[in-house]
């Protein structure tokens, strides 16, 4: 092009985090990026540019209706208008639900449940993820299913689905945990809780998705919620954009944005098992794995009981062994770390707990099947 590449950014729903990945990725290329209808909600009159990137919510909305005719390349960021034939770029979501997932099982949480609360397709893709690790794990699912409520015709539905939370919550197993399919829904998760004088997290975990930061903190307690990456969600859709304007064909299939960790806060910071002698093996274990020289036999004697005795409350409540659990720590910080921060591989390692870059290394092959170069190249690409 002649000229710097005009593009209109045409979040029908707002969202700061994708802004500002469009935003970055428009600095580095050099674009000029039309936000009109950020401030104003509308489409600028006779718009004419190069390209669009969209969170496009409403079938009949400005912006659906202005794609349908739009004959320059268009990104997508969601899919709520599946009939508007344009290229996208989505959330993982059976990614998050499974993240989720392994992090309420980490817990010794055995029952875990989903709020499927209005049938929209990212609920079904997260529960299915979700579930489908909790069942491989041997862990007990339960879907909170409000859809056979008709919800048009509720005309106080949060306090009708507030109630039915309540309900479902006392009739359920605890201790238990939950995830909402956004923040917002894990806050209502919360307010059922206490509503129903159920402690959080004791009697129920509760984690949601988003990890927007506002919204965590408004709780009764701080909220666990997953990091589904939003700025890196946006940078990629403009990414793909860009490959777009310089003539490369359109995916057949929406590529999809790996989630970040959960970041845990109180609402999830919880060992849920009965026997003391695994707590305080699981809490040495959470205080000491950043220590490279930490054993087996250390936990061992914390607990001051037998190695044989250990492995079997390991095997029987947490699903691996000791060894497996102290590795799965180490992985799980050096993972966030390669997601969050430009630290370098040797400087990783020896926070998270491992001998040297080296030891890391295996590791990460053994566990991920993928060196942490790579796993940083293809989670990442977007820094906070």
């Amino acid at each position: 092009m002649s000229h710097p590449p005009r593009i209109l950014v045409a979040l029908e729903w707002y969202d700061h985090e994708m802004h500002s990945g469009v935003a970055q990725y428009a600095r580095q290329a050099g674009w000029v990026l039309d936000n009109w209808m950020v401030h104003f909600g509308r489409i600028p009159a006779h718009w004419r540019g190069d390209g669009i990137i969209g969170l496009v919510v409403d079938p009949h909305g400005d912006v659906a209706r202005f794609l349908r005719h739009w004959r320059r390349p268009a990104v997508d960021l969601v899919r709520e208008v599946p009939g508007l034939k344009v290229p996208r770029v989505l959330a993982d979501n059976q990614a998050i639900g499974r993240v989720a997932a392994e992090h309420l099982l980490s817990c010794g949480l055995k029952h875990l449940a989903f709020c499927y609360l209005w049938g929209n397709w990212v609920e079904g893709e997260r529960m299915r993820g979700f579930q489908q690790a909790v069942e491989k794990a041997g862990r007990n699912f339960y879907p909170l299913d409000f859809t056979p409520h008709p919800h048009h015709r509720l005309r106080a539905i949060d306090d009708v689905l507030r109630s039915w939370m309540v309900r479902q919550l006392k009739r359920l197993p605890q201790p238990l945990g939950v995830l909402g399919q956004y923040d917002e829904e894990a806050l209502l998760v919360m307010q059922a809780c206490q509503a129903a004088g159920l402690r959080i997290p004791e009697d129920v975990a509760v984690v949601g998705v988003d990890n927007d930061v506002l919204s965590c903190e408004l709780g009764p307690v701080p909220l666990s919620s997953v990091d589904r990456r939003r700025r890196e969600h946006g940078y990629q859709g403009a990414a793909l954009l860009d490959r777009l304007m310089h003539g490369e064909k359109r995916p057949l299939e929406p590529i999809r944005v790996a989630p970040g960790p959960v970041v845990v806060r109180r609402s999830s910071n919880v060992l849920a098992v009965n026997d003391p002698e695994l707590t305080q093996a699981l809490r040495f274990i959470a205080e000491h794995y950043r220590e490279p020289n930490l054993r087996v036999t250390d936990v061992v004697k914390a607990t001051f009981t037998t190695r044989s005795r250990l492995y079997q409350l390991f095997e029987q409540h947490i699903g691996r062994s000791i060894k497996a659990q102290i590795r799965r720590q180490r992985v799980d910080h050096a993972r966030q770390l390669l997601l969050t921060s430009r630290q370098k591989l040797y400087s990783i390692a020896r926070v998270a707990g491992f001998r040297n870059a080296e030891h890391l290394t295996r590791v990460f092959k053994r566990d991920l099947n993928m060196a942490p170069s790579q796993f940083r190249e293809q989670k990442s690409g977007v820094w906070p």
